[in-house]
C-alpha cells in the first residue's frame, strides 16, 4: 500500500462480493472531505460524478483500474478538488468546475474536456482514441499538463483557455495537433509534435502562445501556423521597429500579446516550416526550421514577424518567403541550401535583414519585386546558380555592407522599374559584378567589385545610376559598362586589373565623370564607341594594353584636367571623332597624341574677359561656364528666367571668390519655386543650373534627379520617409527637381502621406544644405499653396523663377528649331501660317506650350509624309521642306 494511502482516512472498492464498496461512486459518497478512495483492480462500469475533495487511486501500483462509462463521461469533476491516479479511464473525463488532478492515468477511447473555471493538472498521463479533440480546454479554464502523451488527436484551447503543456508527446493528429483560438493563451515546454496530417500548431484569433524548447517535425502541412488577429501586437511592432539602421535589437511581446518560438526545432514539414498571417506578430528566436516541403517561413497578409539567431535549412521551396503586407525584421542566424530563393518578397512586404547568411540557393539567394521593400545590412549572400541579389518590378532595395559572392548569373541586378541603394557592398567572385537597368537613378557608394569573371559594373541601356567612392578589381571583360543612351555618374571611383577596357561607353551613352582612376587594363583605359558622349574630370589612366583613350567616329566626350601615364599611346582616335581636351597631360608614354589643349592663363598675365548673352563677364577661372550660359542664352523666350539665372549665376561667382578670400559668403538660398505651365522648359533649365553651380564648384555633379509624387510617397504607414531619403541621396552633389509638387499636399485630404514628405524633405535639406539643390515646379496658383503648406518650405523656397507662356512668335521658333534639328525647314508660307495658328488656339489652363508645339511639329511631318508619298520623284528640297498645306487639319488637346 502506497504510504499516502496508509495515512489517510480509506474507503475501499472492490468488485469482490464481500467487499464494503462494490462501486466507486459508492465510496465516494460515502467519503468524507479529504478520503481517500481506494480501488483494487477490476473493470469499474459506472459515470463517477465527483463534487468535493476526493483522491481516487488504484490500490495497487501494479493492479489494472479500469473505470469504463457506460453513456456520458466516465469522470465529471463539478466542485472541490478531485485526485484520480493510476486509473485507466475509457470514455471523457470533463470538469466544469472545480480542481481536478489526474495522474499516472490513461484515458482510452476518450478524451479530457475543461470548460467554465476548471482547472486540472494531468501529470504522467496519456490520452488515445478520441475522435478528435484528445484535450480540450474551452471558456475560462485552465489545463497544465507534464509528460503528457496524446496520439491520433488534437490538444484544443478555445475562448480564454489557458494550456501548459510540459514535455508532452503529441503523435499522429488526424489534422491540426495543438489548436489555438478565441482569446486562449498556451506555454508548450520541451515538446514533442509529430505527424500531425495537417499542421503541428496553430494559433488564431487573439491567441497567445510562447513555445520553447520544443520539436515539431514530420506533419503534412506547416509546422507552425500563426493566423491571429491581436491589435494590441501592433503597438508591440511599432516599439520594435528601428528608428536608424544601427537600431537592430528585436524586443520581445509584452505578456499576453503575440507569439513566441524560441530555441525550437521544426523538421520535415509536407508545407512550410512556419506561416504567420492575419495581423500576426511573432518572435522566433534560435530555433531551427529544416526541410520544409514549401518555403521554410512564409509571412503573408498584415502579419509581422521578428527573427533572431535563427537557422532556416534545405527548404523544398524558398527559405524565406514574404507577400502581401507583411513584415518581418532578421537578425543573426542564416538561410541555406534552399532549392528556390533563399529569400523572396512580393507585394508590398518589407524585409530588414542584418548580421544574417543566405547561401547556396538554387535560384537567385534574394529577389525583391512587386512593390517590396528589402534592407540588408551586413548579410552575406553566397553561392547560387543564379542571381546574388535582384529587385525587380517596383521593389526598392537597400544595401549596406555585407558581400554578394559566387553568384553564377551575378551579384547584383537591379531592372525593371526597382530602385536601390548600395553601400559598402562587396561583390566578389561572380559572373558579372552589378547590372543596373532601371529608369530611376540607383546608388553605388563605397562598394568593391572584385574578381569577376565577365564585366564589372553594368549600366543597361538608358540607365542612370550614381557610383561614387567604388572600386572594380579584376574582371575579366569590361570593368564598367555603359550602354545605349545610359547616363551614369561616376565619382571618385577606381578600376584595375581589368582584361577588357576599364570603361567601355556605347553609343548615345554620356556618362558624366570626375576622379577616376583606371590602372593595369589589357584593352583601353576608357573607350568610347560611335556617337557616344559624356565628360571626364581629374581623372588618371595609367598602364593600359591598348590606347589609354580611345575615341570612335561621331563620338565627342570632353575630358578636363586628366593624366595618362605609363603606357605605349594615349589617344586613338577615329576620323570623325570630335573630342574636347582641356589642361591635359601625358607622362610615361611611349606614342603622345593629345590633341592641341587649352592652357591656363599664366600668373600675372593679362585676363582675358568673355561676356555671355546673359550679362555675365566670365574670368579665366570660369571659363567652363561659357558653354553652359551658351546654352541658357539659346533657349527661346525665357526672358525673365535667363536674366534671374544669370543674377544668381553673378551671385554664386561672388561667393566662391569671397570663401576663397576667407570672407563671410552673404545670405542666400540656391533653392528655388519654378513656376509655370507645362511645357516652358522648366526641366531644361533646372538641368542646366546644376551644371552652372557644378561649374563654379558650388555641387559636386550638378547631375538632375526628377521625380513626382509617386516617388517620393509611400503607400502604408512607414514608407514615405525612406522612399523620399532614397531620392534625396540620389541627387546629393546635383539637383532634385519635383515636378508637380503641389501634389505633396492635396487638399481635403489631411492624413495624406505626402506632407510627410515634405516634412522630411525639409529636415534633409538642412542637414544637407550644401551637398544638393532642391527646385520644385507647377502652376503658379498651385506652388504659393504648397509654399504655404509647411513653415520650412517658405525660408527654403526663397527665390521663385516665373516661366511665361511661349508667344506666337516663340512656339513658330520652336517649331523652326524643331525642323532644323530633324533636317527639316519652314518655307514662308508655312511660317506665317503657324503664327496664324498658334495665335487661334485657346491657351486655356493646361496650354501645354512647347510640349504642344513639338505634337504640331510631328503633326506636320506625318501629314508632309503623306503629300510626298503622291509624288513620283519628289527633290530633296521638297523632300526637306515643311509647306502651309502640312499644317491642316492639325487639331491637338492644347494641354500639357
Amino acid at each position: 500500500m502506497r504510504p499516502e494511502v496508509a495515512a489517510a482516512k480509506i474507503e475501499r472498492v472492490s468488485t469482490r462480493a464481500w467487499s464494503r464498496h462494490r462501486t466507486i461512486g459508492a465510496a465516494v459518497r460515502a467519503a468524507k472531505p479529504g478520503t481517500v478512495v481506494a480501488v483494487a483492480a477490476g473493470t469499474y462500469r459506472e459515470c463517477l460524478v465527483l463534487d468535493g475533495t476526493v483522491t481516487v487511486m488504484a490500490e495497487n501500483e501494479d493492479g489494472l483500474v479500469e473505470l469504463v462509462a457506460a453513456e456520458g463521461p466516465a469522470l465529471l469533476v463539478r466542485a472541490g478538488t478531485v485526485t484520480a491516479r493510476g486509473l485507466t479511464i475509457r470514455g471523457d473525463v470533463t470538469a466544469t468546475s472545480g480542481h481536478l488532478n489526474l495522474e499516472d492515468s490513461r484515458i482510452a477511447a476518450g478524451s479530457v474536456q475543461l470548460t467554465g473555471r476548471a482547472t486540472a493538472r494531468l501529470t504522467g498521463c496519456s490520452v488515445d482514441g478520441a475522435e478528435d479533440v484528445a484535450v480540450g480546454v474551452a471558456d475560462g479554464a485552465r489545463l497544465d499538463a507534464e509528460r503528457l502523451r496524446v496520439t491520433g488527436a488534437a490538444v484544443s484551447a478555445t475562448g480564454s483557455a489557458v494550456l501548459t503543456l510540459t514535455d508532452a508527446v503529441l503523435t499522429d493528429a488526424p489534422g491540426v495537433a495543438v489548436r489555438l483560438a478565441g482569446t486562449a493563451s498556451a506555454v508548450l515546454t520541451g515538446c514533442d509534435i509529430g505527424g500531425a496530417a495537417d499542421a503541428g500548431v496553430e494559433v488564431r484569433d487573439a491567441s497567445v502562445l510562447r513555445l520553447s524548447g520544443s520539436q515539431v517535425h514530420d506533419v503534412g502541412g506547416d509546422g507552425v501556423r500563426v493566423l491571429g488577429n491581436l491589435p494590441g501586437d501592433r503597438a508591440w511592432w511599432a516599439s520594435v521597429r528601428p528608428g536608424r539602421a544601427d537600431d537592430h535589437e528585436i524586443a520581445e511581446p509584452p505578456e499576453g500579446a503575440g507569439v513566441i518560438v524560441r530555441d525550437c526545432e521544426i523538421s520535415r514539414t509536407g508545407a512550410a516550416g512556419l506561416v504567420t498571417g492575419g495581423t500576426s506578430s511573432t518572435l522566433l528566436v534560435d530555433t531551427t526550421v529544416n526541410r520544409a516541403g514549401t518555403a521554410g517561413v512564409l509571412a503573408a497578409q498584415h502579419s509581422r514577424l521578428g527573427v533572431r539567431n535563427s537557422t532556416v535549412t534545405d527548404s523544398v521551396q524558398t527559405g524565406l518567403a514574404l507577400r502581401d503586407d507583411a513584415e518581418v525584421r532578421w537578425t543573426g542566424g542564416a538561410l541555406s541550401t534552399a532549392a528556390a530563393n533563399g529569400v523572396f518578397a512580393v507585394g508590398a512586404s518589407r524585409l530588414l535583414m542584418r548580421d544574417s547568411a543566405v547561401t547556396t540557393c538554387g535560384f537567385t539567394a534574394v529577389h525583391l519585386t512587386g512593390a517590396a521593400a528589402v534592407t540588408l545590412l551586413d548579410v552575406t549572400v553566397e553561392g547560387t546558380s543564379e542571381l546574388g541579389v535582384r529587385a525587380s518590378g517596383a521593389a526598392i532595395l537597400n544595401v549596406r555592407g555585407g558581400r554578394v559572392e559566387r553568384a553564377e548569373l551575378g551579384g547584383i541586378q537591379i531592372d525593371e522599374t526597382a530602385d536601390a541603394q548600395l553601400r559598402g557592398l562587396t561583390v566578389a567572385r561572380c559572373h558579372t559584378g552589378v547590372r543596373i537597368d532601371t529608369p530611376h537613378r540607383p546608388l553605388l557608394q563605397d562598394c568593391v567589385i572584385r574578381d569577376i569573371a565577365q564585366t564589372g559594373v553594368e549600366v543597361a541601356a538608358g540607365a542612370a545610376p550614381s557610383i561614387t567612392r567604388t572600386a572594380v578589381r579584376g574582371c575579366g571583360a569590361a570593368g564598367i559598362f555603359v550602354d545605349v543612351d545610359a547616363e551614369p555618374l561616376l565619382d571618385d571611383c577606381e578600376v584595375a586589373e581589368i582584361g577588357g577596357s576599364g570603361i567601355a561607353v556605347w553609343t548615345g551613352a554620356r556618362p558624366s565623370v570626375r576622379r577616376l582612376t583606371v590602372t593595369d587594363t589589357k584593352k583601353n583605359g576608357i573607350y568610347f564607341g560611335t556617337g557616344a558622349h559624356g565628360s571626364i574630370a581629374d581623372s588618371t589612366f595609367s598602364r593600359t594594353g591598348y590606347p589609354a583613350i580611345y575615341i570612335g567616329d561621331d563620338a565627342d566626350p570632353a575630358f578636363h584636367r586628366c593624366a595618362v601615364r605609363e603606357t605605349d599611346e594615349d589617344v586613338s582616335q577615329g576620323d570623325r571623332a570630335s573630342a574636347t581636351f582641356t589642361e591635359c597631360h601625358s607622362s610615361g608614354v611611349g606614342a603622345a597624341r593629345w590633341p592641341s589643349v587649352a592652357v591656363p592663363v599664366a600668373v600675372g598675365a593679362p585676363a582675358a574677359v568673355v561676356t555671355s548673352a546673359a550679362g555675365f563677364a566670365l574670368q579665366p577661372d570660369t571659363v567652363e561656364l561659357q558653354p553652359l550660359l551658351d546654352q541658357l542664352d539659346e533657349l527661346i523666350g525665357l526672358t525673365r528666367v535667363k536674366r534671374d539665372v544669370g543674377t544668381m549665376v553673378k551671385l554664386m561667382h561672388l561667393v566662391k571668390r569671397r570663401r576663397e578670400a576667407g570672407l563671410a559668403p552673404p545670405p542666400m538660398s540656391r533653392h528655388l519655386v519654378f513656376a509655370g505651365n507645362p511645357g516652358t522648359g522648366k526641366t531644361t533649365v533646372a538641368r542646366l543650373y546644376g551644371q552652372l553651380l557644378a561649374a563654379l564648384g558650388m555641387l559636386g555633379s550638378g547631375h538632375l534627379v526628377e521625380v513626382d509624387r509617386g516617388m517620393l510617397v509611400g503607400e502604408y504607414v512607414g514608407h514615405t520617409a525612406p522612399k523620399t531619403q532614397a531620392a534625396f541621396e540620389r541627387a546629393l552633389g546635383g539637383v532634385l527637381f519635383i515636378d508637380e509638387a503641389y501634389a505633396l499636399v492635396p487638399e481635403d485630404q489631411g492624413g495624406d502621406f505626402g506632407r510627410e514628405a515634405i516634412s522630411t524633405l525639409v529636415k534633409l535639406m538642412e542637414d544637407h544644405r550644401e551637398e544638393v539643390v532642391v527646385i520644385v515646379a507647377g502652376y503658379p496658383d498651385q506652388m504659393r499653396h504648397f509654399i504655404a503648406a509647411n513653415p520650412g518650405l517658405s525660408s527654403r523656397f526663397s527665390r521663385t523663377l516665373t516661366f511665361d507662356d511661349y508667344s506666337e512668335a516663340d512656339m513658330v521658333r520652336i517649331v523652326a528649331k524643331q525642323a532644323k534639328d530633324h533636317d527639316y525647314r519652314l518655307s514662308d508660307g508655312a511660317q506665317d501660317r503657324l503664327a496664324e495658328f498658334f495665335a487661334t488656339i485657346d491657351r486655356g489652363e493646361g496650354f501645354g506650350n512647347g510640349r504642344y508645339a513639338r505634337k504640331v511639329f510631328q503633326e506636320m511631318t506625318e501629314q508632309h509624309a503623306g503629300r510626298i508619298s503622291a509624288l513620283d520623284d519628289p527633290t530633296d528640297e521638297q523632300l526637306s521642306t515643311l509647306e502651309a498645306a502640312d499644317l491642316t487639319d492639325v487639331d491637338f488637346d492644347v494641354r500639357g
